[in-house]
Parts: C-alpha cells; sequence; structure tokens
C-alpha cells in the first residue's frame, strides 16, 4: 500500500514517514515544500541514526495550496496522513495560519476523495477542544468560540476532515497536546527548547498536556495497522508545568533554573510591552498575547482513550532527556 504524509519535512511529518518505514509500511510519499525544512528533517533522522533510509521515501516537492499539485501527489495513493499546518503563537502569523491550514486539509481532503483513498488520519490538536471539567477527555466538543488563532486554524482544519468523512471518507482523528521532538526546526516545540536552552528570567505557573513525538508517531502506525475510522483520540503523556519543562531542560543542560512567577500580569505587562516595541520598528515579539494565556492556564488532559486503544506514553523524563540531547 502507498501512504501520502502531507508536511513531511516537518518536526511531525518527518517522525511519522520515520515511523512508518521503520515499520515495513509503506511505500512512504512524503510530500514537502520547504527545501530547508527537508534538511531540517534530514539532520533529524540522521541524528537519530537512520540517514541510511532517507533514500527509500519518495520525497515530492508540492505546493498544498495548490490543488492541482494535490491531486497528482495523492495518485495512486492507499492512504493519507495529513501532518501538514501553520504553528505559530505570533500575531503577525496569525491571518496567515487562518487561511493556509484550512486550506491545505481541503486538498487534502478532496484529493483523497478524488483518488478514493481508503483512510485519512489527521493530525489535529488538543486547542480545538474546550470544556469546564478537567482532565479533558475526547467527550469534550470541538468548539471555535474563543480560541486563539491557531486553534481556529486547526479547528477549521479539523472540520474539512469531518466534511471528508461526512462525504465517505474513512477518517481517524488525533489530537496531540504541546509536541516534544528534537530541535531542529524553526518554529512549533523547536522554539520552545530554543528558549530554554537560552535561559529565561521567568517561568510561568501554568500547566498543559505534552506528548513526545515519538508516540504520536507510533500512534500513527497502530492507527493504520489497527483502523478506528470515525474515532478521535487524544495524544497526551502526561499534564506537567512549564515548571516541570523549562527546569527539566535546565538541569540537563547545568544551567541555573529560572524563577517562576505563577501571577500572570507581569507577563500581561510584558508581551505589551514587548508589542509596542515591534510596532516602533523593533524585533518580532516571541512573547504575544495567545503565548502568555496557554503558558499561564492550568489544562489537563485524559489519554485513558489512547491507552485502551492500546497506544503507550514514554515517561515525561524520558522525553525530556531525548529533545536535551542535541545540546549535550
Amino acid at each position: 500500500m502507498v501512504i501520502v504524509v502531507t508536511g513531511a519535512s516537518g518536526m511531525v511529518g518527518s517522525q511519522i514517514v520515520l515511523a512508518l518505514i521503520e515499520a515495513g509500511m509503506g511505500p512512504v510519499r512524503g510530500l514537502y515544500r520547504s527545501a530547508a525544512s527537508l534538511e531540517s528533517a534530514r539532520r533529524s533522522w540522521e541524528f537519530q541514526g537512520f540517514g541510511a533510509r532517507w533514500s527509500e521515501v519518495e520525497w515530492v516537492r508540492t505546493d498544498l495550496e495548490d490543488p492541482l499539485e494535490v491531486e497528482a501527489a495523492f495518485e495512486g495513493a492507499d492512504y493519507a496522513v495529513h501532518t501538514a499546518a501553520l504553528v505559530s503563537l505570533r500575531t503577525k502569523d496569525e491571518q496567515l495560519m487562518l487561511r493556509s491550514t484550512p486550506l491545505m486539509a481541503e486538498h487534502a481532503v478532496n484529493a483523497a476523495l478524488h483518488h478514493g483513498l481508503k483512510g485519512f488520519v489527521h493530525l489535529s490538536s488538543v486547542a480545538v477542544l474546550q470544556g469546564s471539567e478537567m482532565p479533558l477527555d475526547e467527550s469534550a466538543d470541538p468548539q471555535r468560540k474563543g480560541l486563539n488563532a491557531y486553534a481556529r486554524s486547526k479547528f477549521d482544519a479539523e472540520m474539512q476532515a469531518r466534511r471528508g468523512e461526512a462525504e465517505g471518507l474513512n477518517v481517524l482523528i488525533l489530537n496531540p497536546s504541546v509536541i516534544l521532538g528534537l530541535p531542529f526546526w524553526a518554529d512549533g516545540s523547536s522554539r520552545l527548547l530554543r528558549s530554554a536552552s537560552k535561559g529565561l528570567p521567568a517561568v510561568p505557573g501554568g500547566s498543559t498536556g505534552w506528548v513526545d513525538l515519538r508516540d504520536v508517531a507510533d500512534a500513527v502506525v497502530h492507527g493504520l495497522r489497527q483502523p478506528s475510522w470515525g474515532e478521535r483520540f487524544i495524544l497526551s503523556g502526561s499534564n506537567q508545568s512549564f515548571e516541570a519543562f523549562y527546569g527539566g531542560i535546565a538541569d540537563r543542560l547545568l544551567k541555573r533554573r529560572a524563577p517562576v512567577l505563577r501571577a500572570r500580569w507581569p507577563f500581561e505587562l510584558a508581551w505589551r510591552l514587548l508589542a509596542g516595541v515591534q510596532a516602533l520598528g523593533g524585533p518580532t515579539a516571541q512573547l504575544t498575547r495567545d503565548s502568555v494565556r496557554s503558558a499561564t492556564s492550568t489544562v489537563d488532559y485524559r489519554n485513558r482513550k489512547a491507552t485502551e486503544w492500546g497506544l503507550h506514553f514514554k515517561p515525561f523524563d524520558e522525553t525530556i532527556n531525548w529533545i536535551a540531547s542535541p545540546w549535550k
């Protein structure tokens, strides 16, 4: 069977491609847009000791915003894994995310329907889930109202997958929490890792769910081997504070742990000041309203449905050791 993976040069997509190859599945066709991102993916494979397997993948440069290119890239495929999305909490990226992420999903779903694919695995996010009772589980309904721009873009993309399902496509939706992988990319959690490696003046007091990238990739392999079409699964290894994350990275890099500020107002003040500096021609603010509100909130997730499905999640400390290893 031929498996198409969109966003295959990104942190998530490239690890999924690797997991599929290692599992003996495929052939695998990896769709990518940026040569720079593809080089990051190659570095990740080489660091993990799998550089020799790079040539086993059919790498196809594809503009996912061009429906004709997507149609051509999906020809002859049996399954698709859609991971492509823009990931940013920066204000300047909001409109681009809101346009591009759903559009790429729309084209991927349309191509899957047109070519009669047997199944479509959609990588969404826990960011689309909202509810008043913690921890959140799969019973939490995706809701667009009240979401930040990144979450709205993921919500809209997920709705494209649901639309494909209504039109007869077998769809599996995976909702990972914050994905922790190797720091070879410019955006996503790689940005968190670089910030942690440089040291922070203070750490916010919030908490969230975290998941090892390798577990996300294994979930895709499991989902193709033992399909559970029409289902949603939260992928979250554990709920941990930002203090545990940033402090864990600092410990492994032998750096001083930053103090924890549990009040939100210093961070709210900071992002406003940085936004003002940016508006006056200064550097792009790395601290934004959305990133502050995410980092100062406490949101927990339940992974019981995923574990009952047969998934396993690596311990948080093991993941921190892995993602910190490139700096050692």
